[in-house]
């Protein structure tokens, strides 16, 4: 049930951005919506879609268990925080454009920084006790050890991850509305 209605929500978004593009070539005055701020939506939709998805998936989960430090979620907020940003700068002529366009920027930075600081982090969770009661000789504890290991990779690795997409498709967002900003 819970599937069917995240899949509602996302059927109505698509619903209400072919609306919308209907309406602005149809140049209706009811409400006035960019060329920029269309190109926006749709990146949000799909977004939305793909993330869904990911729920749907347990990736989430996943990636809450794997991520001992959950700097991927602070990550995620970052990139929320930036793409409501971006769609307040397509939707709205800002004397301050500029500066939240830096701050825009600044944070795709951000989320690949977190994502090596996570990395940096796990690999220290990785080796801070991994070797301090290795006993190559007994195999159940080499099989602990390796256990032990694999959570701080699994920082590493998922935090990496999840800063990298998040600032590329930051980024994407960016370049699209300057390219789009003379609309």
């Amino acid at each position: 049930k819970i599937y069917n209605i995240h899949f509602e929500i996302i059927l109505s978004l698509f619903n209400w951005t072919i609306r919308c593009c209907n309406h602005h070539e149809h140049k209706e005055n009811l409400m006035k919506i960019t060329k920029p701020f269309l190109l926006w939506w749709i990146q949000v939709v799909t977004i939305s879609f793909a993330s869904f998805f990911i729920y749907t998936f347990n990736w989430f989960e996943a990636l809450y268990d794997a991520d001992q430090t959950k700097i991927s979620f602070l990550i995620i907020i970052v990139f929320i925080g930036a793409t409501l940003t971006v769609g307040v700068l397509s939707y709205k002529n800002l004397s301050n454009k500029n500066v939240l366009s830096n701050y825009v920027w600044f944070s795709s930075e951000t989320m690949v920084t977190l994502g090596l600081i996570g990395t940096v982090a796990g690999f220290l969770l990785m080796l801070s006790s991994a070797f301090d009661n290795l006993d190559v000789k007994n195999v159940e504890n080499v099989q602990e050890v390796i256990t032990d290991m694999s959570l701080g990779m699994s920082t590493a690795l998922c935090t990496t991850l999840v800063g990298l997409v998040s600032s590329v498709l930051t980024k994407i967002q960016m370049v699209i509305l300057e390219n789009n900003n003379h609309e």
